[in-house]
């Protein structure tokens, strides 16, 4: 029967609803807008920006604290990390079956989704969120099955949400997880040579992926922007692109010399390891999967041969402080973690890095080697406060944490607004990340309760059955799993695991034909697909209906499953029987308050013809679904 109620939902014209309904009508600007919210509609609604959806406590709470007063309230509390929970998940599975083995993702992704439907920290999730399709770091390709390396880059994320954009971009800097997902860990300097008299790069250049996507994804964008995003230009009318590839270059050569830090003496297997980590066994040769788990702690004989780098979830620091794979400090040059010492550096905004004081190279002295490395850390952080002070940081990161959390087509006023923020929160500070939020979240276009009819924003597919789960106050299952270990089969995305660094979408992708026409924007529409919209269909059927165990013309049981999470039938069961209550109900928990009457017609009248012979709980169970996978769901207004 389920195949053909969703018929009947996707049926529903997307072009056909009122445009009043899908993307609101043409709304009033005011200057104030409200600090509470007016209905617990408007509180689920602020709810589906700041988190995931909220439950009947939730709302309540908004409306008692208001929505300056929530914001404060989810400032003051600890950020729910991720890595610690998921190391003990994996060494109590390795513990109890080795050959589990301590590298699947199946746990990370168990993990993330758990710590959604429990964290009460939803406003520090949903920005790690939305920063981590920024600042993309991805276990597709080199980081797979590195499960705790990505889950400690959400941690910087959850660190840092509250925090200094320049101390973040700084953390993702020297992040292990970055370094090998853009490949500036161990970075090689160029090889100078002198040819007739001047320094020459003989055969090799520093790795300029970090140093081309830092500025182009990650800080400033490709041209030179207003603070309302709009583009400038020069005398003739043309944009101004932000770097060139020179600029590129020597970016790269300043973002040489990071590797692993070492924490000083350790054993590793049957390695000693000393102050500056060169090994002294007898079998000396770290993996390059340095996010892998402690060996010490969890290699396994025959199973897990790696020997991991004690120090591979820290900070990335400068060389001489890391050696490995049996060599000594005279033969690290070979692997040229070292930092570029030569010849003046040009950043952005002219600024300069001068050469090395010291030669920084294989045979430096011991005395020298501390300079080598304050020269180092100099550079790179020269790199990030010249990304960081960029005018251009404002108007982007502003424009894209209101897509990430309001709407895909914020208006230019309302990128300025955030933009003056984020250059100075009142007191002088730049960049605080706290302010920032707050004044995406508490703008009145955010808290207009009548939004403007290009308002709003396509949920992703993750988001929609996060959302239901959370309204109905799902759980994970007896045995601890969510069950969502490959999201993107369904959903064509999971958390950290986008395709490139260009994330599962672009900012500015606009869907062909009506959108596109009319210059909107629809960055989530990417993943859309006649394919996905059948699989996020079925998966969502799938997942509310699990454990339910309907029988035909029998009696409907429950068992809730052993291998996924779970909506606790009391709280279906509470649901109002009539159709039309049952509806209103349901428009308000899932939809606050504005299911069009059209939608509300035809599902009241799903309730009394097709379904009038169910029971209760399938009733309400086949209206959520089909509310979930509906057009108007599908847009967050």
């Amino acid at each position: 029967m389920h195949r053909l109620l969703v018929l009947l939902v996707l049926s529903f014209p997307l072009t056909g609803l009122a445009a009043d309904h899908v993307f609101g009508g043409a709304g009033a600007s005011f200057e104030d807008p409200p600090t509470h919210p007016s209905n617990d509609a408007e509180a689920v609604r602020f709810l589906l920006q700041a988190g995931f959806g909220g439950d009947a406590a939730e709302i309540a709470e908004v409306q008692s604290l208001g929505y300056p007063g929530w914001i404060e309230a989810q400032i003051a509390l600890p950020p729910s990390l991720q890595r610690p929970i998921l190391e003990q998940t994996i060494a109590a599975a390795v513990e109890a079956e080795p050959r589990n083995g301590p590298f699947y993702r199946r746990h990370r992704m168990d993990q993330w989704f758990k710590t959604q439907l429990s964290a009460p920290d939803v406003l520090r999730q949903k920005l790690a969120y939305a920063l981590s399709q920024i600042l993309v770091v991805s276990d597709s390709g080199t980081l797979d099955n590195n499960p705790v390396g990505i889950a400690e880059y959400n941690d910087i994320l959850l660190r840092n949400a509250f925090g200094n954009y320049k101390t973040l971009l700084s953390q993702v800097t020297h992040s292990p997880a970055m370094g090998v997902f853009l490949s500036h860990y161990r970075n090689q300097k160029t090889d100078w040579t002198m040819v007739n008299g001047a320094l020459t790069p003989a055969t090799i250049q520093p790795d300029e992926n970090y140093a081309r996507e830092v500025m182009q994804l990650f800080s400033i964008g490709l041209i030179e922007r207003e603070l309302d995003f709009s583009p400038l230009r020069d005398s003739e009318g043309n944009t101004i692109p932000t770097y060139d590839q020179d600029l590129i270059t020597q970016t790269a050569r300043a973002l040489t010399g990071l590797s692993l830090q070492c924490s000083g003496a350790a054993t590793v297997g049957n390695l000693s390891i000393n102050r500056n980590c060169n090994c002294t066994g007898t079998a000396c040769n770290f993996s390059d999967r340095v996010f892998s788990l402690n060996a010490a702690r969890y290699a396994v004989p025959g199973i897990v041969t790696a020997v991991i780098h004690p120090d591979g979830y820290a900070p990335m620091m400068c060389f001489p402080r890391f050696a490995d794979s049996g060599r000594s400090m005279a033969a690290e040059d070979g692997y040229a973690v070292l930092p570029e010492p030569h010849a003046d550096k040009t950043l952005l905004a002219g600024i300069t890095v001068a050469p090395s004081p010291v030669a920084c190279h294989s045979g430096t002295p011991a005395a020298d080697r501390q300079t080598c490395i304050t020269y180092c850390e100099d550079q790179v952080d020269t790199v990030v406060t010249s990304l960081a002070e960029h005018p251009n940081v404002a108007p982007f990161m502003a424009r894209q944490l209101i897509q990430r959390l309001v709407t895909s087509n914020p208006s230019p006023g309302y990128i300025q607004r955030v933009a003056q923020v984020f250059v100075d929160d009142g007191s002088g500070q730049r960049g605080n990340l706290t302010a920032v939020v707050k004044a995406v979240l508490l703008d009145w276009e955010a808290r207009n309760e009548q939004p403007a009819q290009d308002f709003g924003k396509l949920r992703e597919p993750m988001l929609r059955l996060l959302a239901v789960w959370r309204a109905f106050d799902a759980v994970p299952s007896t045995t601890g799993i969510v069950g969502l270990f490959t999201p993107e089969g369904v959903y064509q995305q999971r958390p950290l695991g986008a395709p490139s660094v260009f994330n599962f979408y672009s900012p500015d992708y606009k869907p062909p034909g009506e959108m596109q026409t009319a210059g909107l924007r629809s960055p989530e529409m990417q993943i859309t697909s006649e394919s996905s919209v059948v699989t996020t269909s079925d998966d969502l059927w799938l997942r509310l209906f699990a454990g339910y165990g309907f029988q035909s013309g029998g009696a409907t049981t429950f068992n809730p499953p052993a291998n996924q999470a779970y909506i606790p039938v009391a709280g279906i069961d509470a649901l109002p029987d009539t159709s039309a209550e049952l509806v209103e109900a349901l428009n308000q928990r899932l939809m606050y308050g504005r299911m069009s009457d059209f939608m509300r017609s035809q599902l009241i009248g799903l309730v009394d013809g097709p379904m009038a012979t169910a029971d209760a709980r399938r009733k309400a169970l086949n209206l959520i679904h089909l509310i979930a996978i509906s057009p108007e769901f599908v847009v967050q207004r």
